[in-house]
């Protein structure tokens, strides 16, 4: 019998569902893991969201994960007061959705940033075959835990890092995060506004545009609207691992090493009214 993971339906009206599966091979080198023997002849619905839309809502049933085959989105949730803090930005290779097996619900918002396409992976249908396969069960376990690691890595950037450090770090990840999956480490474009970057590492949007200037400036980066050319990763990650550092131009137009700087910028947002929980 050939296995299928086909079955999910679309939570969001918008998001259009495919007649081409993805093989269950095709996935497991997507995710970047050696699932020999766990999804063979598995196939998969893929699923299509434009710019905008939601793959899913806060408070929808549950009933699968989403693998990113293409794409970009934001993962969001509404603070007490009903303003949007943007928790995670899965890209290709990410898997988003884990946040409904706990209650049954979502409980996060996932909005397209661009054109974007998803591999829907339904839970129970997947927990079923995983009873009986041992490998995928572990394939399963180990796609989870690839998105936990991420999320403690951000945990401690937002809870030990200044203003600087923070945008930093994050222009250091998104790049990690592309070479990963083939792309340019130092030459990439944001899909997400300031704003955005702001809510996620807790900043306002002048405080990330201020860094951002300042990283220009110094000759750590080449800033074009939304294109970033990473030109000194040694300098950038000084900047990161630096907490009490800035960065300025030296007098001669040289690029400047970072400085130290005597009190912590006053525009960072105070940890509690970061957010509930984080993903990226």
């Amino acid at each position: 019998m050939t296995p299928s993971l086909s079955n999910g339906t679309a939570t969001a009206p918008e998001a259009i569902v495919h007649s081409v599966q993805v093989s269950g091979r095709d996935l497991a080198q997507l995710l970047r893991f050696d699932a020999r023997g766990a999804l063979e002849g598995a196939t998969f619905t893929p699923r299509r969201i434009a710019e905008g839309e939601k793959l899913y809502r806060a408070g929808d049933e549950f009933h699968s994960l989403y693998v990113v085959r293409s794409g970009f989105l934001k993962t969001v949730i509404l603070d007490p007061s009903g303003a949007e803090q943007v928790l995670g930005f899965p890209m290709r290779a990410d898997v988003l959705g884990a946040d409904g097996i706990e209650s049954g619900r979502y409980t996060l918002d996932a909005v397209a940033l661009e054109a974007t396409e998803v591999i829907a992976l339904p839970f129970a249908s997947l927990a079923t075959l995983a009873r009986e396969t041992p490998a995928l069960e572990r394939f399963i376990y180990r796609m989870l835990s690839r998105e936990l690691v991420r999320e403690q890595g951000l945990l401690y950037i937002i809870g030990s890092l200044g203003a600087e450090g923070r945008v930093a770090a994050f222009l250091l990840n998104l790049s990690e995060r592309f070479g990963t999956i083939g792309y340019s480490r130092s030459s990439f474009i944001l899909r997400m506004t300031r704003q955005e970057i702001g809510s996620y590492l807790g900043l306002k949007l002048e405080t990330v545009s201020r860094a951002l200037s300042a990283f220009d400036a110094a000759g750590l980066i080449n800033v074009r609207l939304k294109a970033i050319e990473i030109l000194d990763f040694t300098a950038l990650r000084q900047v990161m691992e630096d907490p009490g550092a800035t960065t300025q131009k030296s007098s001669n137009g040289a690029r400047a090493t970072p400085a130290r700087r005597a009190a912590k910028s006053p525009e960072i947002l105070p940890p509690a009214a970061l957010r509930p929980r984080m993903a990226m």
